[in-house]
């Protein structure tokens, strides 16, 4: 079940003991510091947690710098509404500025610097649940890292789509309750928010979702894939696949490159990942999820629940228990 939780705060003319102190009491730990020597913050900030999804809208009216030891393993977006921050993430300096959206791997943040009156709407995406809606979309696990940043033209039309769309967000989340949808609405306009954002901001899987169908495959590449599904729990090589499909190893492995964008040996484990997640969102299914694992070709489960949680977002048990509690 969806929980919306929020918190506000608003804090004038503290020092910074006292910020660094807030921070460390009511979001992550981190050393606050005045841009200007002696100088006092002043901050306020309404923050909603919806799921696994955080949204926010602050101010800082005072300049301040946010040093941080790693920030949360999540994607944060920012809206910003007036002024300017710098964020020191991984050896880059990355500016969010008015006029455009910024995301990027919250986990890699070394640094913020927020200028004065500086303003912005930010939300927070965890990478699982990410990957999770990215595997949807593609109908396939995500078989590598998820590399995802950027900035976004507000001023375009599909910038001003994303725009409208966080504006709408805020809104749901603030409006007075008697007025107020469900959470499960709220979350659905946070994963339509997700889907944008993977439609719009580069990222290493950017030209799969934009990939047409396919030409016509050629017969051994059929063949190879046949032979795959009808061996899929056994220990199959590549030499085996190619001298099956009546080709070359070489021609196998340029053929899955060029038609299906992967090696045959990563197409097998995304069968074998498909059908193990399949078999646990079968209503029918009560078998233990390392017996399933085992029919689909996995002996050892800690890198077989390691492949799944990197492909979906979520732990195998994870995904039969959401069957259980009727979430699919």
């Amino acid at each position: 079940m969806t929980y919306v939780t929020q918190s506000v705060f608003k804090i004038d003319n503290a020092d910074a003991e006292e910020m660094t102190a807030h921070y460390a009491r009511t979001l992550f730990p981190a050393v606050v510091e005045p841009l200007q020597r002696g100088a006092s913050i002043s901050v306020e900030d309404r923050h909603y947690t919806v799921g696994s999804s955080s949204v926010w809208n602050g101010k800082c009216h005072s300049g301040m710098s946010v040093m941080l030891s790693g920030g949360p393993d999540a994607y944060g977006f920012y809206l910003p509404t007036m002024g300017k921050m710098l964020i020191d993430a991984g050896g880059r300096q990355l500016l969010s500025e008015a006029g455009k959206g910024l995301l990027a791997d919250m986990s890699s943040f070394e640094k913020l610097t927020l200028e004065e009156r500086r303003g912005h709407m930010g939300m927070a995406f965890e990478k699982s649940t990410m990957i999770r809606q990215l595997s949807e979309l593609l109908d396939a696990p995500v078989l590598d890292d998820l590399e995802m940043g950027g900035t976004v033209d507000l001023t375009t039309q599909r910038g001003a789509q994303i725009a409208a769309l966080g504006n709408l967000i805020w809104q749901d989340l603030t409006v007075d309750d008697a007025d107020r949808s469900s959470p499960v609405f709220s979350e659905c306009l946070l994963q339509a928010m997700m889907i944008a954002l993977l439609e719009v901001v580069p990222h290493n899987y950017s030209a799969q979702l934009r990939r047409p169908v396919s030409p016509a495959m050629p017969k051994q590449l059929k063949r190879a894939i046949e032979y795959m599904h009808a061996n899929v729990g056994a220990d199959i090589r590549i030499a085996e696949i190619a001298r099956e499909a009546g080709t070359s190893v070489r021609s196998v492995q340029a053929a899955f490159q060029q038609f299906k964008n992967m090696t045959p040996l990563d197409y097998l484990r995304m069968i074998r990942l498909q059908g193990v997640r399949r078999a646990l969102l079968d209503c029918g299914s009560t078998r233990p999820v390392a017996g399933i694992a085992r029919d689909w070709g996995f002996s050892h489960m800690g890198r077989f629940a390691a492949l799944y949680h990197r492909a979906f977002g979520e732990m195998p048990s994870e995904t039969a228990r959401r069957l259980r509690n009727g979430d699919r």
